[in-house]
């Protein structure tokens, strides 16, 4: 018999109609097609997709779970919208939860993973350089959560993931602030805290430059301090 030989292709997964609705949602979210706050009409955007009403439903409810979208009763679904003091609540959680994060990751942490984070903020800085804001988003959500699932506890970051995503595009989306390179390498300070820094000075620095993440977006959104 023939002996039998390694597939030299993987499979190719099949990606759903709903998980398609899904992505061409979020991107509109992120690049402000639907803005905070505006209603989702499903018929609507079914018949613009190409698609049964039903999956728009599906993708609707999921990207509610994730919190990109609010269902209020006998109104409909709308993009989310955050108020001023929901803002200052969601940053003053996000410092907490994203040093705790930080500080797990930093005893697992490899050369490996210092790499690949410096990468995702170089990649982060030419965005800024490009000023898109879109493009700028995306990466600097990357970026965290890149170290969200690094802190090796996997409610944390899903957790993070959840609360995090529709506020880091509604505090963008509703400022006017330009995205800059120097915001990019605001970040480099967090992998080199990784890299090198032992407590008490590694959660000093980490807390700081948290901190001054929410001060800026807090304030660019009308939401005063936190």
């Amino acid at each position: 018999m023939p002996e039998a030989t390694e597939p030299v292709f993987g499979q190719i997964e099949t990606v759903s109609l709903t998980e398609r609705v899904i992505s061409v949602l979020k991107d509109a979210f992120f690049t402000g097609k639907l803005k905070p706050g505006d209603p989702i009409i499903e018929r609507q955007l079914a018949r613009e997709m190409n698609v049964g009403t039903p999956v728009v439903r599906e993708a609707l409810i999921s990207l509610k779970h994730e919190g990109y979208v609010r269902r209020v009763n006998n109104k409909g679904s709308y993009v989310t919208q955050f108020s001023a003091q929901e803002v200052r609540e969601l940053y003053t959680l996000r410092i907490e939860l994203e040093t705790l994060a930080l500080q797990w990751a930093r005893s697992r942490v490899t050369p490996a993973d210092l790499d690949e984070l410096t990468t995702l903020v170089d990649r982060l800085v030419e965005a800024g350089n490009h000023g898109d804001r879109a493009e700028f988003l995306r990466r600097d959500f990357e970026f965290h959560r890149h170290y969200w699932k690094l802190s090796g506890n996997p409610f944390l970051a899903d957790m993070l993931q959840r609360l995090m995503a529709p506020l880091f595009a509604f505090v963008v989306l509703a400022s006017d602030l330009p995205m800059t390179a120097s915001m990019g390498r605001e970040h480099y300070v967090l992998v080199d805290a990784l890299r090198s820094m032992r407590e008490p000075e590694f959660t000093e620095v980490v807390r700081k430059a948290m901190t001054g993440f929410a001060l800026r977006w807090v304030g660019a959104t009308g939401a005063n301090h936190i």
